[in-house]
């Protein structure tokens, strides 16, 4: 993204609306009037969020329980091309993509009816096994799109029968597909430590490729299937970045990685090292990030802000346990916090993703979330990512995207 270009945080009025959107994932009570609702209430999330040259969508699922597995992929993806038609784009605009699977079984099935829709110099993409999605769908698709197909640049060789590209270049910012840690011919290594680092070590090909290094990475995600991996995670991932300027970080547990790898990490860089500032502001407790691999807790590339996964963590440290209410208006605490430590405000948030320990508690945190999180318009990810497995009272935790608008 240019740093010199013109940052409107805008959303978009598309074919398939927030409200919808937000109704297919949680549906009324029969007694409720779904319409007088939404009108009274300010929607969840926006269908696409345009800053700049930049697109975010909102996860898409596929809410017709009975249908095939392979129709659910291709109605997920149609469902994203309607946003980017709204937007004039088409699917060859997509850079980078998440796709979280319930049923990992279906990993072979997904990738051809997903290469269907990106014949050529695929996306990035990033694919985890998670517990659970929002309604019934069983699967949900998020992408990024970028409206300058000349500024467009796959990085490196698709990988013979997957999908996607190692890397896309969209004008100043790389976006790197999610890294296991396969070894050049296609083992693992043998310790944990090790395989953390033959990730680590696959992230920095796609940066080399690009004429970056790890200098330039502003957003990490780091996923584990393990909690008691944490620490070891934790202790090889921070010996690539040098002590206060690491790049934000969303540590998320997944119950599955593809490919046999027990670690995956994606990240976001930016060509620009100028325009990379790392933002620690005071009042945020290093609890806030918890269950965390180090990270800043937010870092500028040009005008975005990319701010790191945060949970409920009180000033004083420690997690409200078994308060799903509190942790909520906690976490948009420290949030604000980090925001107005950048000098922006709840307001301009344009994309998110929030992970549920428990997905009965979806409705119940809507309930929270929406005063707080509501006030601009930003597209959403939602998800509970695993069996509820983690050793920690955290019941819910954000990482959100901002932008600085001009």
């Amino acid at each position: 993204m240019s740093r010199s270009g013109t940052f409107v945080v805008a959303s978009l009025v598309l074919v398939l609306s927030a409200v919808q959107q937000a109704a297919a994932q949680n549906p009324p009570a029969a007694s409720t009037d779904a319409t007088r609702t939404a009108k009274r209430q300010a929607p969840l999330f926006s269908a696409g969020a345009m800053v700049g040259k930049v697109l975010y969508i909102s996860g898409k699922g596929d809410y017709r329980p009975n249908a095939p597995f392979p129709e659910k992929v291709e109605n997920c993806l149609n469902e994203i091309r309607k946003t980017l038609k709204s937007a004039g784009l088409d699917m060859r605009h997509v850079v980078k993509s998440f796709v979280y699977l319930e049923d990992h079984d279906r990993y072979a099935d997904l990738n051809p009816h997903y290469a269907k829709f990106f014949p050529e110099d695929p996306p990035a993409r990033t694919t985890l096994g998670v517990a659970q999605v929002p309604g019934e769908s069983r699967l949900e698709i998020t992408c990024i799109a970028y409206t300058d197909l000349a500024e467009r640049k796959r990085i490196g060789d698709v990988p013979s029968g997957l999908p996607f590209s190692p890397g896309v270049l969209a004008g100043d910012m790389l976006y790197i597909s999610g890294k296991g840690d396969q070894l050049p011919n296609g083992g693992h290594p043998a310790t944990f430590e090790e395989q953390v680092r033959q990730a680590m070590k696959n992230v920095e090909t796609t940066l080399k490729q690009a004429g970056l290094d790890f200098r330039h990475v502003v957003m990490s995600h780091v996923f584990l299937d393990r909690y008691e991996n944490l620490e070891a995670a934790s202790k090889v991932y921070s010996g690539f970045f040098p002590r206060g300027s690491e790049p934000a970080c969303s540590t998320v547990f997944v119950d599955w990685i593809p490919g046999g790898s027990h670690v995956e990490i994606t990240c976001f860089a930016t060509t620009d090292l100028a325009g990379r500032k790392v933002v620690r502001p005071e009042g945020l407790s290093n609890r806030a990030m918890e269950a965390s691999v180090p990270g800043s807790p937010a870092v500028w590339a040009g005008n975005t802000l990319y701010i790191s996964s945060l949970d409920g963590a009180g000033p004083r440290g420690g997690v409200t346990a078994g308060n799903l209410a509190e942790q909520v208006h906690q976490m948009a605490r420290n949030h604000t916090t980090v925001l107005e430590g950048a000098g922006l405000s709840l307001e301009d948030i344009v994309s998110g993703c929030v992970s549920l320990r428990d997905m009965k508690d979806y409705q119940p945190m809507n309930a929270v979330y929406r005063p707080y999180f509501t006030r601009g318009k930003a597209v959403r990810t939602c998800l509970m990512p695993n069996s509820s497995y983690e050793k920690n009272d955290i019941l819910v935790r954000a990482a959100f995207i901002a932008a600085r608008r001009r």
